[in-house]
């Protein structure tokens, strides 16, 4: 409900739960009467992926176009299709054009490299392939000449790619074919974590794989195996792409609502004392009186419980920790002829130039990097494309970045990082005499938070010319 970036897998993976999961939305304490509203978000959702659309009938990933995105055609053509079937108002020619976009797409043979079991590599059908076949059989229409071809040819297909055909001859009335198809067990092949392209990462891959198996035979074998390595791998994992998130919550949503209703009890307490309890409906609990505190969970009866935690934010007294995990993010600030500005102290009025240079620190590249330079008080964005200013010639190693997000608060920009440095410009105002505390630059892989930085924080003060 909350990823904070509006491109096509992002604002879909924030929906495409919430088509089926109303009540739990609904029961999460301390959200807005927006995000409270199922039905809002996911029209919300609906409409801004048709404006996304393109001339080929595939969606642009980011809201200005430009770019095309593969998987988040498909992916957005799934939601839009269970949207439509569960009553919301979807237009019929986005979806058909979208079929048209998938059905063309399926016509060239193409291979790209797929890497799994660290360092094991492979030549395979994109995974874009399989689930336009799997997402146009859902909808009626099966296109089984190209099934045929990639049932002949599974050594190009990775492992849940083998879920999604199967389960595409199932949806058209072809069970022994499926039956061919499927693997005996989701193993063999694990994923390494991928950037950009279809997302892929294994656990994204094996909940993507049970979502559809769950479709077309709830009953099988499969099925509680799978659930359970999907939930243990969910529990190791300090950080989970949305991708992970929207197909599990979506795969295992279906579980717990074949499951029996849990008729536990459940005590949170802390030194003893009980902060907290529930019979079953969702327990939401401000921590931070307790800090630096022992809490427990104590559970009675039968049935699960399940907790989390999450905090974010930037402490009030400006302490932080720099650090590199695989990006390099840094922030400099230059006055208009270009001298750098190495005091944090700014007059009132000036025009700040902010540099923010990022790299990557290993010999590799990281695709979809979201940066959020956050502003102190005293400033405000006063331009963020130098290039129409004059007397800035000095700037001679200016990069584009894919997407710019610019708010009151903040500014966010969007690439892809690689081994040379990337600079990155825009304009401030020292509106207000005083002194800030100054946050850290940060930058996050959108699809694997272990690629980050945060560099930079601090203090800054603007005084009288």
């Amino acid at each position: 409900m909350r990823y904070p970036f509006g491109c096509v897998e992002q604002t879909t993976s924030a929906a495409f739960p919430q088509l089926y999961y109303a009540d739990l939305v609904k029961s999460m304490n301390g959200a807005t009467d927006k995000d409270v509203n199922p039905s809002y978000n996911v029209q919300q959702a609906i409409n801004k992926l048709q404006s996304m659309q393109q001339n080929d009938g595939g969606l642009s990933y980011w809201p200005e176009g430009g770019e095309e995105s593969w998987w988040g055609s498909i992916y957005a053509a799934h939601f839009l299709i269970e949207a439509k079937k569960a009553g919301y108002e979807v237009n019929a020619s986005t979806i058909d054009r979208l079929e048209q976009y998938m059905k063309f797409k399926l016509y060239k043979k193409e291979v790209i490299p797929f890497f799994y079991n660290g360092n094991a590599k492979k030549d395979v059908a994109p995974e874009e392939v399989t689930y336009s076949l799997y997402v146009l059989a859902m909808a009626g229409q099966s296109q089984l000449a190209t099934m045929n071809y990639y049932k002949a040819h599974q050594e190009m297909l990775t492992l849940d790619g083998k879920y999604l055909l199967s389960a595409s001859y199932a949806l058209s009335g072809q069970p022994s074919q499926a039956r061919e198809v499927l693997p005996s067990s989701f193993s063999g092949e694990i994923a390494n974590r991928s950037f950009g392209g279809s997302f892929y990462s294994y656990i994204r891959d094996e909940a993507l794989s049970l979502d559809v198996l769950l479709d077309v035979d709830p009953g099988n074998r499969q099925v509680g195996i799978m659930a359970r390595e999907l939930s243990e791998h969910i529990k190791k994992e300090r950080w989970l792409s949305t991708q992970e998130n929207a197909f599990s919550m979506l795969a295992l949503g279906k579980i717990a609502k074949m499951a029996n209703s849990t008729t536990a009890t459940a005590t949170v307490m802390v030194n003893g004392k009980t902060i907290g309890t529930t019979t079953g409906a969702t327990l939401n609990i401000n921590m931070k009186p307790y800090v630096n505190n022992v809490a427990s969970v104590n559970v009675k009866g039968k049935g699960d419980y399940f907790y989390f935690w999450e905090m974010d934010g930037i402490s009030m007294d400006g302490s932080y920790k720099d650090e590199d995990s695989y990006l390099k993010v840094h922030r400099t600030f230059y006055d208009r002829e270009g001298h750098e500005i190495s005091n944090n102290t700014f007059h009132q009025n000036d025009l700040v130039v902010v540099r923010i240079s990022i790299e990557a620190a290993f010999n590799g590249n990281v695709d979809n990097v979201a940066i959020t330079d956050m502003l102190p008080a005293g400033f405000e964005i006063e331009n963020t494309r130098l290039n129409e200013m004059p007397g800035l010639k000095w700037i001679t190693e200016e990069t584009e970045p894919d997407y710019r997000d610019v708010r009151d608060d903040r500014i966010n920009m969007f690439t892809n990082v690689g081994g040379k440095r990337k600079n990155f410009y825009y304009m401030v105002r020292a509106v207000s005499t005083g002194t800030y505390q100054l946050g850290p630059v940060q930058a996050d892989a959108m699809y694997d938070g272990n690629y980050h930085s945060y560099n930079g924080a601090g203090v800054i003060k603007v005084i009288d010319k």
